[in-house]
């Protein structure tokens, strides 16, 4: 019997009709080179079904209790079918790029089975005319898995565990993870009595924890608290955010977008202001792609642009025996897209991201993150529904940034080779872009999920990252350091 933790229902409390926590990986793979039948659908379900094991995520499914009394639990599906999370998905000719962009935001928008467990896997076959651009060296015959889990039982670092635990490092079928000894999760329903008493302990135990959390993030918190009071809704003290396009109601269909580039390329950016991190680098793009496209627009506010950046909570030991599941804080970083230069854009972001991870700023993401981890199921089902209505989130934020790390080799299934990685991740009303950096094998990709009618022009807003990049990657070539690392 498991309980969901805080966090993770916490995906569940707020989800609406117009956006639903769905997290969706896309995997672009090369079919087997000396396989001439292979059939990718087939293929993926004896491979799935052999790894069934691994995860619980894959045969268990929610059981919640009345008006929310306390927290859900996951329990067994005695009913559990593969054939009803695997679909065979044909795209029409050319089987392009953008045809992919758009099967993938369709997947992504439709909500899933609660009576089932919570996850899908889309086999999208013929992808004929894939290699441009945004997506290179994808051969004719390739295929993509489209896969999609509720947040409730998974984050980015989770996610990227439990799709390695699902691959193989050769086409010879060797497991990415060592699966040999994977231990047998049963999750039997619990009993009236059972629940009853756990939802009490919960309530009297929560509020102690909620409390001293709270307790220990006074002496940061409360200076930002005061002012804020003083200077209520004036952004020229920076005390909410300036309200951009991304801050607009959300509709039920997303759109998404991507593209890539060379890990070391990244890296080597790293190299224009010391001290700075890869996450640095991804936040100087992401904001120079914004100062560019909202510029074009003629919306660029004149204050910055401040991003909601999630962070891995776990331990080293619970990252390293962690497959499933939300732990995770944050923070929020100032964006300074209202700066023109790019290498000093870069320094700002660099100087307060610094600042946030020493707990001098971006408080407010941070303790609204840790606070949840510690409500009651009633009051934290309440406080998700107040939150929605009081658009909090448009006033702590405009976008989101998260960067994942993923594994730096080749991973197959069933000998064929995946390529390429991309994710989309839920949005929040009032806050309508989101972009996701996943590095693997060499390469990172920058996936972004919005709404056409938050960004209409995808391909535009894409050219602008890729700008940003371009304008940071000349003044690297031009430094001295750069000219070292040549040698």
């Amino acid at each position: 019997m498991t309980q969901l933790r805080p966090q993770d229902s916490q995906f569940l409390y707020m989800e609406t009709e117009n956006n639903l926590s769905n997290a969706t990986m896309i995997c672009l793979y090369a079919p087997p080179a000396n396989d001439k039948d292979f059939d990718c659908f087939l293929s993926i379900k004896e491979h799935v079904q052999r790894r069934l094991h691994v995860s619980p995520i894959f045969t268990r499914k929610l059981k919640r209790l009345p008006l929310n009394l306390d927290y859900p639990y996951w329990i067994d599906d005695g009913h559990f079918d593969l054939d009803s999370h695997l679909f065979n998905v044909g795209l029409a000719t050319p089987g392009n790029w953008q045809q992919l962009c758009e099967q993938a935001a369709a997947i992504h928008s439709r909500p899933m089975d609660m009576n089932r467990p919570l996850w899908e896997i889309h086999i999208v076959k013929d992808l004929n005319n894939i290699d441009n651009t945004e997506c290179a060296g994808v051969p004719k015959g390739s295929f993509a898995l489209i896969a999609k889990i509720h947040h409730v039982a998974i984050d980015g670092t989770s996610a990227m565990r439990f799709f390695q635990a699902l691959s193989d490092i050769d086409p010879n079928g060797t497991p990415a993870t060592d699966i040999s000894h994977q231990p047998s999760v049963h999750d039997e329903e619990p009993t009236t009595g059972k629940m009853l008493y756990n939802a009490i302990h919960n309530h009297i135990r929560s509020p102690l924890l909620f409390m001293n959390t709270a307790a220990r993030s006074v002496p940061s918190l409360a200076p930002g608290l005061i002012k804020s009071l003083l200077n209520k809704g004036d952004t020229k003290h920076g005390n909410t955010v300036a309200h951009s396009r991304f801050n607009h109601p959300v509709p039920p269909q997303k759109s998404f977008a991507a593209l890539s580039f060379a890990l070391t390329e990244l890296k080597a950016l790293q190299a224009l202001v010391p001290g700075s991190k890869l996450n640095d680098i991804v936040l100087a793009i992401c904001s120079g792609g914004l100062h560019h496209y909202l510029l074009a627009h003629q919306d660029l506010p004149e204050a910055p642009l401040v991003a909601w950046v999630p962070i891995n909570a776990r331990t080293p030991k619970s990252n390293k025996d962690s497959t499933e599941g939300n732990d995770i804080t944050a923070m929020s970083a100032n964006l300074h897209t209202h700066i023109a230069n790019p290498l000093a854009r870069l320094s700002a972001i660099t100087a307060a991201t610094q600042l946030s991870k020493a707990a001098k700023s971006g408080v407010s993401a941070r303790l609204m993150t840790d606070l949840s981890k510690h409500m009651p199921g009633s009051t934290m089902a309440v406080a998700s529904r107040l939150i929605l209505a009081s658009n909090i989130t448009a006033k702590l934020c405009n976008l989101a940034v998260s960067n994942v790390p993923g594994p730096q080799i080749p991973l197959y299934i069933n000998g064929a080779k995946c390529l390429h990685q991309y994710g989309m991740v839920p949005l929040a009303d009032a806050m309508g872009l989101f972009i996701v950096t996943l590095s693997y094998n060499g390469e990172m990709t920058f996936s972004i999920t919005s709404a056409k009618s938050i960004i209409p022009d995808l391909p535009f807003f894409i050219a602008c990252l890729n700008k940003a990049f371009e304008e940071l990657k000349a003044l690297a070539d031009t430094t001295p350091a750069a000219a070292d690392r040549s040698v």
